[in-house]
């Protein structure tokens, strides 16, 4: 069985072809290699159905992991035949063994992630909701102070009225309190724009944070199966 070779690219010639496994006719999850790349030279072994020189692979699924064989070239918009022929034989049962687990690490990692951005996406949810109850409470209390407020300036310019019946003492008074009511809308509303933006921050935090220790655990478990 040929080994890999980190410096040079082996030969048509120097791989000596494993006899195929017929329980693995399908074309296993494949990985871009440089050193074993590119469609076969010579005239044989070629496809079974569309009888075709096949393509040079590397497996990267489960034991089958590291495994070069000689593949169908047809990928989209046909049939493809599967495994034409192994180059590598099957690894030793304690490689095998390893690649599983690291196989099964990586499921188990994924499978967490998922489960993170699902709990993210409900908790995202649960706070934009409380934040949409809370502007509207907001909202709420600005209508009903806006009114009690209108109401009481009625009130206030009446009295003025009644006191000395000056008709510029009133508008200038009315005035006055109108703009009080729009300053205080305004400040409402910068406050309830504050929140929001408040809300956003935090969520984008919180997303980012997800993100880095998804990244983490995707380097740790590269790191892992380099090792092996």
């Amino acid at each position: 069985m040929p080994s890999w070779n980190d410096e040079e690219t082996s030969s048509e010639e120097d791989c000596e072809v494993v006899s195929m496994d017929m329980g693995l006719m399908e074309e296993p999850d494949t990985t871009v290699e440089p050193l074993f790349c590119g469609q076969l030279e010579l005239a044989h072994p070629k496809c079974i159905l569309h009888q075709m020189r096949p393509i040079k692979r590397v497996a990267f699924e489960e034991p089958l992991t590291g495994r070069r064989f000689y593949g169908c070239p047809v990928q989209e918009n046909g049939v493809n035949c599967g495994v034409v022929e192994w180059v590598d034989g099957p690894w030793p049962t304690v490689l095998q063994r390893c690649l599983c687990k690291l196989w099964e690490m990586f499921h188990e990692q994924n499978f967490g992630r998922v489960q993170d951005k699902e709990k993210f996406e409900k908790e995202l949810a649960r706070l934009k909701s409380e934040h949409e109850r809370e502007l509207a409470k907001l909202r709420t209390e600005n209508d009903k102070l806006c009114i009690e407020y209108t109401k009481l300036l009625d009130d206030v310019s009446k009295m003025f009225d009644w006191q000395d019946g000056r008709m510029d003492k009133k508008v200038h008074q009315k005035q006055v309190e109108e703009e009080e009511l729009e300053k205080k809308k305004k400040e409402l509303e910068e406050k309830a724009m504050l929140e929001v933006q408040m809300e956003k921050l935090k969520l984008a935090k919180e997303q980012r944070c997800i993100l880095q220790s998804q990244a983490d655990i995707i380097k740790n478990t590269r790191k892992a199966m380099k090792d092996v």
